[in-house]
């Protein structure tokens, strides 16, 4: 038991990505969050420095960041995972969380 245990946290303090604590309960639509005003800059200074060709998924259009909206959700927003190069604020990710939320408008 207590060698499940320590094989257990071990694996866990060798994962590269954390819980930002922010859950999809925490989520809610901001409607005052828009492509225009948030999304564009933030996907630009954020993520494109892999994500508009050489990783996938792309994320250069407004389409595309929508399509997989999950998979953002999952790893910058839950987790920090993503950005591997950059790093935001909680609150980032949040504001980020409620976009998408939204639909990405």
């Amino acid at each position: 038991m207590t060698k499940t245990f320590l094989c257990a946290a071990l694996l866990a303090a060798c994962t590269s990505a954390s819980s930002t604590g922010i859950t999809s309960a925490n989520l809610s639509c901001d409607s005052s969050l828009t492509y225009a005003n948030f999304g564009s800059a933030f996907i630009q200074t954020n993520c494109l420095s892999c994500h508009a060709t050489k990783e996938q998924p792309t994320l250069s259009t407004q389409a595309q960041i929508l399509a997989n909206s999950s998979r953002i959700l999952e790893q910058a927003v839950y987790t920090t995972a993503m950005p591997q190069d950059t790093n935001i604020s909680n609150a980032e990710r949040q504001m980020l969380g409620d976009w998408l939320q939204c639909g990405a408008p």
